[in-house]
């Protein structure tokens, strides 16, 4: 392992994080490429710090470079997300291995299930169980059991079923890049509670947004970076985004919401008749839910309406490798990539002038969202940031 991928959201960076960029380095990684989530989320959110101070922390926390995982990916379902970050490592050509955090931490376990979910026996039995009614990650786990009891167990575990997406997307590009596991610690995914010193990012984010102490939780340097950011009130005001969303859902039409990515069987009737009536969007998300419809869905679905991404969008990928930021090392990873890469590297927007027209395409989705962002922080920030955006250097 000479130059390891990470795939992350970094929402915001924490010790778990640098734990995993330690052990990545610990086992011979000499340069760390992140790929990270821009100002908006696979969760269907706002980030609560915006993408260059989150760029920012992660150099602070170990990475060497930072590459913007595209908005079309960054908000869409586990397997597109996982595709998009995964075409964006192997398109910078000199990335060889895939690190990530696991709970089994058995890289062999979670490549047969990968296999094993895409055979044609399982496929089967994976939209079998569907036309039960139920959603489809309770589909795919039963389905597996069926086969192997040992790979569906893993199908419970949240990171294990992203790892599992990350195996999956190599294999579709024909990627040369090896997937290696890392022991998750700490706390669990999504956990109200703390694990010691390592907390889930859920916990942080509600800790910093309800003004309590989240230093132990974080790298002392990357905890500079984030509170002088929430000191001058740069983080995401979710007030605003719940006003906003609503008002975008009151005007949206049922057609409108049907170029979404993942809308089918007429949710998006469910979807305006609910918009009329609810005043929150938890409400919102209660009212639409069905038992093939879960929150997270739903949430893309709204967050995409309101960003303007369409399912032509998502399908595009990753059309051209962003630059965000880089240390001493990075840049000199970056120089090199220059000769490696298979799409376009973009510092700039001038840059995007030959790039082709998906790549335009997506970063016009880009510099949307970015404009958006603008308007959810505590102190409102000016249109066309996006625009103006250069790397971030370390």
């Amino acid at each position: 392992m000479k130059i390891a991928g990470i795939i992350a959201e970094y929402n915001p960076f924490h010790n778990g994080h640098a734990l995993l960029i330690k052990k990545a380095r610990e086992q011979g990684a000499e340069c760390i490429v992140a790929v990270m989530s821009g100002n908006f989320v696979q969760r269907g959110e706002p980030a609560l710090f915006r993408n260059d101070v989150r760029v920012r922390a992660a150099l602070e926390g170990g990475a060497d470079l930072v590459l913007r995982l595209p908005v079309n990916c960054a908000v869409s379902g586990a397997k597109s997300f996982a595709l998009g970050a995964a075409e964006v490592l192997d398109a910078l050509g000199c990335v060889d291995t895939l690190v990530f955090g696991s709970e089994c931490a058995d890289t062999g376990l979670l490549c047969r299930a990968a296999e094993l979910i895409e055979s044609e026996e399982v496929q089967n039995a994976i939209a079998e169980e569907i036309k039960t009614g139920i959603m489809f990650a309770n589909a795919r786990e039963k389905a597996v059991m069926k086969y192997s009891p040992e790979c569906g167990g893993i199908l419970k575990n949240p990171n294990d079923i992203l790892a599992i997406e990350y195996i999956s997307a190599l294999k579709k590009l024909g990627s040369k890049i090896m997937p290696h596991a890392v022991r998750r610690e700490g706390a669990e995914h999504d956990s109200v509670f703390s694990g010691g010193s390592i907390a889930s990012a859920s916990y942080i984010r509600n800790i910093i947004i309800n003004g309590g102490n989240w230093s132990e939780f974080v790298p002392e340097n990357v905890f500079r970076v984030l509170s002088e950011a929430s000191g001058e009130q740069k983080i995401t005001d979710f007030s605003k985004y719940e006003t906003a969303v609503l008002y975008r859902l009151r005007t949206a039409s049922a057609q409108e919401i049907a170029l979404c990515p993942d809308v089918s069987e007429g949710i998006e009737n469910r979807i305006v008749s609910a918009a009329k009536e609810a005043s929150t969007l938890d409400e919102l998300y209660s009212k639409v839910k069905t038992k093939r419809y879960s929150h997270a869905r739903i949430r893309r679905i709204i967050l995409s309406l309101f960003l303007g991404i369409t399912s032509e969008m998502q399908a595009a990928g990753a059309a051209y490798i962003g630059v965000c930021g880089f240390s001493g090392r990075g840049a000199s990873l970056l120089k090199g990539a220059y000769e490696s890469a298979s799409l376009p590297i973009i510092t700039k927007a001038s840059e995007l002038k030959n790039a082709g027209e998906k790549a335009k395409m997506i970063y016009e989705a880009e510099c949307r969202a970015g404009d958006i962002y603008a308007l959810l922080t505590d102190t409102t920030g000016s249109c066309s940031a996006t625009l103006r955006e250069i790397p971030v250097k370390n």
